[in-house]
């Protein structure tokens, strides 16, 4: 009988003590906050290039030779300015530096440039399901998004629209 005695407060101890110890989640503990949003954060993001899978230029993202469109992060919705079309959709942060932009949407609207609707059909397609992505530290601040494929965008950071 004392062995058994001995064994119930061994196990109670043991489970009051495990109950107590930091990080334990209890129901009243609030969830931790997300992680910040970097890509929000920024908020607007002026698109630089784009490279295929073999590292070469993707040049109907620059129509004219010239980088017309922005990325604009907010809130789990982006938006890309610039082009003939409203382009936009949902994305969110897939664990650490996984950007998932499962599909976007677009107005269907001609413009007489045709290189500017040929590059918002580029650039939207470019940006279309999941990227690795990271910042580099800089004034202003580099995106780079980079498919498994090995297509890669470069973005700067636009702070004259702050």
């Amino acid at each position: 009988m004392a062995m058994t005695m001995r064994a119930a407060l061994l196990l109670s101890l043991s489970l009051a003590v495990a109950a107590c110890a930091p990080g334990a989640p209890t129901p009243t503990q609030p969830d931790p906050p997300a992680a910040p949003d970097a890509l929000a954060q920024v908020g607007r993001w002026q698109l630089q290039g784009a490279t295929d899978a073999k590292g070469r230029p993707i040049a109907d993202v620059r129509p004219h030779g010239k980088a017309v469109h922005a990325l604009v992060f907010a809130e789990g919705a982006l938006g890309i300015e610039g082009g003939c079309n409203h382009i936009g959709g949902r994305y969110w942060i897939h664990g650490r530096g996984r950007l998932v932009v499962p599909e976007i949407q677009s107005t269907l609207m001609a413009c007489s440039d045709e290189a500017l609707m040929a590059a918002d059909a580029a650039v939207s397609g470019l940006l279309r399901g999941t990227s690795e992505w990271r910042i580099a530290e800089s004034y202003p601040e580099q995106l780079f998004l980079d498919h498994a494929d090995a297509r890669r965008r470069h973005w700067v950071a636009d702070p004259s629209r702050d």
